[in-house]
């Protein structure tokens, strides 16, 4: 059935690019557990077509708000709080050698996410779920700049002690975490970036002294931690988890109705959104579907990716009530647009995960 329905995705989808697969073992010297995805992106793109433009463009856009006090004590709270972690990093630099990437500036990297949050980037991805059957399919399409990042996306597959646990498609695998997962057996999970009111840059370095984890972080722990081992407990466990900055977190589950949406910041959480108690008129399919924006808001006139893709859902044939019906759907302009990396189907019933490296599109006038 797998193979069915991945040769179906291939001989359609003709624009695509594969991804590369590298596999990361957890049980392995911390320091040499990414040195493989280094020299991948490095040996594939060289540094002057991947990390070199990556870093550049985002120390004028991200980074810029940070001094040299900034990066100490991102790098030295990241030392006492997560010293693994922080061997890894170490082990990312070394591989790189090059003398102006250091830990210190790695360490701001491991809470990108977060600092993005001040300095105003936004990052766009879309989350969809959908409960036909019993099994849930989710889709992620991810949305970043510049276009050299593309030739960063890996597809991770992670094991440790010699069990696989999960995989894992990022561009910010330097991090030493993951945004999106597909815990086998257990979840598939994504998150996505969501509008807030922005926190000061004390009080998100007053979080990381503390120990706040990075969000690419939060996942890494779903994954290792082996009492996280049902949908339900990954749920209750992100909802609880301090973050340093507001997320949303797409989840979905091994059977129906197993589905959510979580919606937090440091301060605050709103109820949690499930598919089995989600009203929309559907009796034998449910479908959720979360971009940047809460809810119980209306989508932005100049961002109706959301509107759109629930609308395409709503619409779905029963002959598309899958996985390649949810692919359909994020392909589709302007949920796939201009930003878009990726496009990810999971499906935890049967621990697949299908990664599709994406072209930049644009709407056309016929």
């Amino acid at each position: 059935m797998q193979y069915g329905i991945l040769f179906m995705f291939l001989s359609t989808v003709t624009s695509f690019s594969y991804l590369p697969e590298v596999e990361i073992d957890l049980s392995a010297t911390p320091k040499q557990r990414w040195k493989q995805a280094v020299r991948t992106i490095l040996d594939l793109h060289g540094y002057e077509n991947s990390f070199g433009p990556v870093f550049e463009f985002h120390n004028k856009t991200t980074f810029y708000i940070l001094n040299t006090d900034d990066y100490s004590t991102i790098a030295n709270a990241i030392r006492t709080h997560y010293p693994e972690y922080s061997s890894e990093l170490d082990g990312i630099v070394e591989e790189l050698n090059r003398s102006e990437i250091t830990f210190e500036y790695l360490s701001a990297w491991a809470y990108f996410h977060e600092i993005s949050h001040i300095s105003g980037e936004m990052i766009e991805s879309t989350g969809v779920l959908l409960s036909v059957g019993d099994q849930i399919i989710h889709g992620r399409n991810m949305e970043q700049a510049p276009a050299q990042a593309r030739n960063m996306v890996l597809h991770l597959i992670i094991k440790k002690d010699d069990k696989y646990l999960g995989e894992s498609v990022d561009w910010q695998w330097f991090k030493v975490g993951f945004s999106t997962l597909l815990k086998y057996n257990v979840a598939s999970l994504d998150q996505n970036w969501k509008f807030s009111d922005p926190i000061s840059k004390d009080q998100l370095l007053t979080f990381i002294q503390l120990g706040v984890p990075s969000l690419a972080w939060e996942y890494r722990h779903v994954l290792v931690n082996d009492n996280l081992n049902t949908f339900h407990r990954v749920v209750l466990y992100l909802e609880q988890n301090q973050v340093a900055c507001a997320i949303y977190n797409v989840i979905g589950g091994t059977s129906r109705n197993q589905g959510v949406i979580i919606s937090k910041d440091p301060f605050d959480m709103n109820p949690t959104i499930s598919l089995n108690t989600s009203i929309l008129g559907q009796s034998n399919y449910q479908y959720l579907v979360q971009t940047n924006y809460d809810h119980w808001l209306p989508d932005p006139q100049n961002d109706q990716r959301r509107t759109i893709a629930e609308n395409l859902l709503g619409q779905l044939q029963t002959n598309l009530r899958n996985e390649f019906g949810v692919f359909t759907v994020m392909d589709t302009y302007p949920i796939h647009n201009e930003g878009t990396f990726y496009t990810i189907i999971m499906n935890t019933k049967y621990n697949r995960l299908i990664a599709f490296g994406q072209p930049s599109i644009t709407q056309t006038d016929n």
